[in-house]
């Protein structure tokens, strides 16, 4: 014996309200649906990736902005000292420069100490000197009266024996009277050694 089909109930339901008052249902399926859902996710979080590293460089910025006005606090409070230093540097190059010229005065000093005494002390005794005059660095002139023509030679050969003076030689020499006596002017050249006055020189 055959079942009795089983018969299925359908239900309707018809709005009879007029348009204008019937109220519909928002479809929010959509928002279940994994290709809004995943896409969606993936915004939210590259934008707060965004939002971070924006925050990081801006307080990296803001602290960084701190640090350099801290620096030129510091660097302004340090100026007046910075200016006393270079001051003190300007000073210290001012006094070098006077303890090189000191230096240099007292080897010219010497130097021309040793050779007044090389001069003086090989004189003859019937001769005396009237000028003495540095022509350029290391050649002088010397005028001188005699009353012994000999005198000159002897003299410009003890000149050379003195470790001051090198290269004499006779530029002049004449006669003349001096209180009815003859006595001879002359002209020596000589040069100076430029090591005169340095240390170990004499």
């Amino acid at each position: 014996m055959a079942a009795a089909p089983v018969q299925k109930s359908v239900r309707l339901e018809i709005n009879l309200l007029p348009a204008e008052y019937r109220s519909t249902k928002t479809d929010l399926s959509w928002l279940s649906d994994r290709r809004v859902v995943w896409p969606s996710v993936l915004l939210l979080v590259a934008a707060a990736a965004v939002f971070l590293l924006f925050s990081h460089i801006s307080e990296t910025i803001g602290d960084l902005e701190s640090d350099l006005d801290r620096v030129k606090t510091e660097v302004e409070k340090e100026r007046p000292l910075l200016a006393k230093i270079k001051q003190l540097d300007e000073k210290l190059g001012v006094i070098a420069q006077k303890n090189k010229a000191l230096k240099s005065i007292q080897v010219s000093k010497k130097r021309w100490v040793i050779l007044f005494e090389n001069i003086s002390a090989v004189l003859p005794p019937n001769m005396w000197l009237i000028s003495l005059s540095q022509l350029s660095t290391n050649e002088m002139e010397l005028r001188g009266v005699t009353r012994d023509f000999s005198e000159v030679a002897e003299y410009m050969v003890r000149l050379e024996q003195q470790v001051s003076i090198t290269n004499v030689t006779l530029v002049t020499i004449s006669t003349t009277k001096v209180q009815d006596e003859d006595t001879y002017n002359f002209t020596i050249k000589a040069v100076i050694n430029q090591d005169l006055g340095l240390e170990g020189a004499r």
